[in-house]
């Protein structure tokens, strides 16, 4: 993951740094500006939120098991970090209830399992359920001056997939880049991990 968590974090202190000078505006009379909303589901232990976090990104931090999120906690206290919202929640249900509220975030990260329970035995099946998740999301997502990260690990989801189903729920983006996540072995072979998207706006 050290391939997005650099992604993440630069995306987040250029979004950062575009707040900071609307901040400056505003001073002057003009637009207000803020800490970019970044919201990582499926958060695990956090290393996406503490990238998001470092560069100055204002981060809610989503995963459904209590233990992993306490984990992620005692990550950013080790980091030297804080500020972090922590909610232990199913993901879909939270996306939901999001949308509900009309909130709107600069960054989405997505590191969804091929299988899983939510925090009250909710049952998340990646085929049955992404594009859902997608929707919900591409209605949480700024329409400009954002980003959407997504991993895929079900076997036989191929990075292709990913874009056309992040394209068929939020549209052609700005920029994009897919591919494999790898490992590299001592002898030098690349090791298969999963797919990833990554798209601006």
């Amino acid at each position: 993951q050290a391939a997005n968590w650099e992604f993440i974090y630069d995306r987040c202190a250029a979004l950062a740094a575009k707040g900071r000078a609307r901040s400056g505006d505003a001073e002057r009379g003009g637009a207000s500006g803020e800490a970019p909303r970044v919201l990582n589901l499926f958060a695990y232990t956090g290393g996406a939120t503490l990238a998001a976090r470092a560069a100055g990104a204002d981060v809610t931090h989503v995963d459904s098991v209590k233990p992993v999120v306490s984990w992620a906690g005692e990550n950013m206290t080790l980091s030297g970090l804080s500020g972090v919202r922590w909610i232990v929640e199913d993901a879909l249900r939270f996306v939901r209830r999001e949308v509900r509220r009309g909130r709107r975030y600069r960054g989405i990260l997505l590191d969804p399992p091929a299988y899983g329970r939510g925090a009250n035995g909710e049952k998340w099946v990646l085929e049955d359920n992404l594009c859902e998740m997608l929707e919900c999301c591409a209605q949480l997502l700024e329409p400009e001056d954002s980003f959407l990260v997504l991993n895929l690990y079900s076997m036989g989801l191929s990075s292709t997939l990913a874009r056309t189903a992040v394209h068929q729920a939020f549209g052609a983006p700005a920029g994009e880049q897919w591919g494999e996540l790898c490992f590299e072995d001592r002898a030098g072979k690349q090791l298969p991990l999963g797919t990833y998207y990554r798209m601006m706006r």
